[in-house]
């Protein structure tokens, strides 16, 4: 993608009532033409083989979609065209007795450029959060949602409603499968989630909002999401697939910072034996501490650990060393560092 970089992670869990995972989901960030493509397959809960639906769903788009970018093909005929050739896949794999009705639902993102184009078959559900505010890309094909729509059912008893989970469209069902398609200008700091309905069942889309919020790490997000789901009963199978918009150069500084700070922390010598046998004097809340390890962070993590605080404030020390006390002043021992806070107070 030219500007911007997409990163996503997945997680799909059991639940803690159905025997069977029947969902899917898809996480591949190098599609082609540097593309993304994202996707959260659902399994009909008691049609025959769902799982094997989802599944096919997941790799018929894992392969397709890619082949045609390659071929030139455009980004929303390419995804439109995986979809059905999927239907195509699982209708003519359930002429197996054994396989007979199985379906899916299907909800597949591509970010390519400066696009995120949504193609969405059944009730899973595409969201995105755009700075405070989260919005529901995709509308459930679903009975209920037909009687929300012609003002049968409100639409805040929609989710509980006895019939919520009959659908109005799948993959597998007709041969001729009609997905909605949605076209979404990205923005840096644009955040999607897509999830089955074991998730968007069990979690508002304001709680959803809050963990997308609060929850930086995509993959940390989405553990975080399915797991609200199955503390709420986990009375189906959850999924979730967090994807984060940024600018194409941090995604670029982010891997080349990595391995540049992993070789510099083995570039100084910094083990395990060394971390426990330095110290220096530091600061802390305001006053100098002595400090066990080294003055440094490595991918975000402190390679020191407070020994103890003194009484002593940094406003303390003369002006010249101050800037010294903040970096770090190595020291041997913790009775050196006492000696050397006690020179440093004395100083002029």
């Amino acid at each position: 993608m030219r500007g911007l970089a997409a990163a996503g992670a997945a997680c799909s869990d059991t639940g803690r009532v159905r025997e069977v995972n029947e969902d899917r989901v898809l996480v591949l960030e190098h599609a082609g033409r540097g593309a993304a493509l994202y996707v959260v397959a659902d399994g009909l809960g008691g049609h025959a083989a769902g799982s094997v639906a989802s599944a096919l769903a997941v790799q018929v788009l894992r392969a397709t979609v890619p082949a045609l970018l390659a071929a030139r093909v455009p980004p929303q005929e390419a995804l439109i065209r995986a979809v059905r050739d999927a239907n195509d896949e699982i209708r003519e794999r359930a002429t197996d007795p054994d396989r007979a009705g199985m379906a899916t639902t299907c909800t597949a993102l591509l970010c390519i450029g400066t696009e995120g184009l949504v193609v969405h078959v059944g009730d899973s559900r595409a969201y995105l959060l755009r700075g405070r505010e989260i919005q529901q890309l995709t509308t459930d094909h679903s009975l209920v949602q037909e009687l929300v729509r012609h003002g049968g059912v409100a639409p805040q008893d929609a989710d509980a409603h006895a019939q919520r989970h009959v659908l109005t469209r799948a993959l597998g069902v007709e041969p001729d499968v009609q997905p909605d398609v949605l076209t979404v200008p990205l923005r840096s700091g644009d955040v999607f989630c897509l999830t089955s309905d074991g998730v968007s069942g069990a979690v508002p889309a304001e709680e959803i909002a809050a963990v997308l919020r609060g929850t930086p790490d995509a993959e940390a997000a989405c553990e975080t999401l399915v797991g609200l789901a199955n503390a709420r009963g986990g009375l189906d199978n959850a999924s979730a697939v967090v994807v984060r918009l940024r600018p194409r150069w941090a995604a670029v500084l982010a891997r080349i910072a990595a391995p540049a700070a992993l070789a510099a922390f083995l570039a100084v010598g910094v083990g395990v034996y060394q971390l426990e046998h330095s110290y220096f004097l530091g600061v802390s809340g305001g006053r100098v501490a002595v400090m066990r390890g080294v003055p440094a962070r490595v991918l975000g993590v402190s390679l020191f650990t407070l020994v103890r605080v003194t009484a002593v404030g940094i406003g303390q020390v003369a002006p010249a060393y101050r800037a010294s006390l903040t970096q770090g002043i190595p020291v041997r021992s913790p009775d050196e560092a006492q000696n050397l806070l006690d020179d440093l107070v004395r100083r002029p």
